[in-house]
């Protein structure tokens, strides 16, 4: 007899919205996973006197296989699942913006700019009533977000029409679009191995219907996790919604 206590390389095949596979992405450093066969109690009970509230007969039936998972891994894929979204592919270009009209806000606040991730070179101001130009302390601009604004004290702080002249640079990543789905269809396995025997085995998963239990917390002072519980499905071709392999090495 010997104990089980796992350590696994865990992949994760995040299925289309019609069951097909997208391909795995993985190892991921997954935290729980937990699998619950739940069942529900059927009793015919005695109405006699004598053995009233006794049970006649039971029978336990089965309910649908359900799965929590824990990742603290957070690729693009993963925060797309616990966000219920997509991801999508940025290839913006650089460029340049000449004169763009700008309405400069008075009490401290912010103008959104047509671009993002400016070039910190390269920026100049005028005013739009005469082109008379702008000093650079006279604003202050947020270079990633596109945003500027007039500083305290200075010439804008009343507010303005300005015209802005700046660089902007490419911009390539991964843009998670969240909040679109109602939930997410995936396949999970596992390479696993139980440490106190030193054998391997294989976990898993062939189809579970999952969503995300907790709130994405962007500002948490600890590395973010995602948790995801649903039901485990049992597919077209397999007798059971999930297997476990216990594997004998070959001598």
């Amino acid at each position: 007899m010997n104990g089980l206590l796992l350590s696994g390389d865990i992949f994760i095949d995040r299925l289309s919205d019609t069951g097909v596979s997208q391909g795995k992405i993985g190892p991921i450093n997954v935290t729980q996973l937990a699998i619950n066969t739940p069942s529900e109690q059927v009793t015919r009970t005695s109405k006699k006197k004598e053995t009233y509230g006794q049970a006649l007969d039971s029978v336990s039936i089965a309910q649908p296989a359900t799965v929590t998972i824990a990742i603290d891994d957070q690729p693009a894929d993963v925060l797309a699942m616990a966000l219920l979204g997509d991801i999508a592919t940025v290839n913006e270009g650089s460029g340049n913006a000449t004169d763009e009209a700008v309405t400069i806000l008075a009490n401290g606040r912010w103008t959104q700019l047509t671009h993002k991730n400016l070039a910190a070179a390269g920026i100049s101001a005028k005013l739009a009533s005469d082109d008379s130009p702008i000093t650079a302390e006279n604003y202050e601009v947020n270079y990633a977000l596109g945003l500027i604004r007039a500083t305290a004290g200075g010439s804008l702080e009343a507010g303005a029409d300005i015209k802005l002249t700046y660089q902007h640079n490419a911009v390539a990543g991964t843009k998670v679009k969240g909040g679109i789905k109602s939930q997410i269809r995936m396949n999970i396995t596992g390479d696993m191995k139980n440490l106190a025997t030193g054998k391997p085995g294989r976990l898993e998963i062939f189809e579970a219907t999952v969503a995300p239990t907790d709130a994405v917390d962007f500002m948490a002072s600890e590395f973010v996790s995602t948790t995801l519980s649903g039901n485990c499905k049992l597919v077209s071709g397999k007798d059971s919604p999930f297997e476990y392999i216990d594997i004998t090495p070959s001598e």
